[in-house]
């Protein structure tokens, strides 16, 4: 299969769901949110453990952490620290001991991970947002398309247009 049937299979797929559009939006939303926030390793279980206690779409959470993904990990964390480590410490860099202890190792990985964390939080609120309101747009969009087409089907099954021969 190519990418582009790929795409468009679950794309059809998740356009399908019968779930409420709030629902789908906010499962997006969460998936979004998960998958912006430096924490690869539980992107999953994360989004299929809170998607049901919220009662929102684990589907669409499951869809929503795939932004993260080997292409857009090193640009997301590296924003991430950046954010975090202006908004923690003013910007100034790490500072590297000058004897490598077991303890100063520690608080090095204390302030990097911190900052990780914290800008992964901010950055992922606006996106989460964003696909908020464009998820909901979209399955809002496309099931009305869906009824007006049924709709127009049933209005020509009901009343067939007159047959443009001669009439005997």
């Amino acid at each position: 299969m190519t990418f582009r049937r790929t795409l468009r299979y679950h794309w059809l797929k998740f356009l399908r769901l019968q779930e409420d559009p709030r629902k789908l939006a906010w499962g997006m939303a969460l998936g979004v949110f998960i998958g912006v926030t430096p924490t690869v390793p539980f992107h999953t279980v994360a989004a299929l453990t809170l998607a049901p206690l919220l009662r929102i779409s684990p589907v669409t959470a499951f869809l929503g952490i795939q932004i993260c993904n080997p292409l857009t990990i090193p640009p997301f964390y590296l924003a991430a620290y950046k954010v975090g480590q202006h908004l923690l410490y003013q910007g100034a860099p790490l500072s590297l001991p000058e004897t490598y202890t077991y303890k100063s190792l520690l608080h090095l990985l204390w302030q990097g991970g911190m900052a990780l964390q914290v800008g992964g939080i901010v950055l992922a609120v606006p996106p989460a947002i964003i696909s908020y309101f464009l998820t909901l747009w979209v399955v809002k969009r496309y099931r009305q398309r869906k009824a007006q087409k049924a709709a127009s089907v049933l209005t020509l099954s009901q009343n067939p247009p007159p047959s443009p021969g001669p009439e005997a």
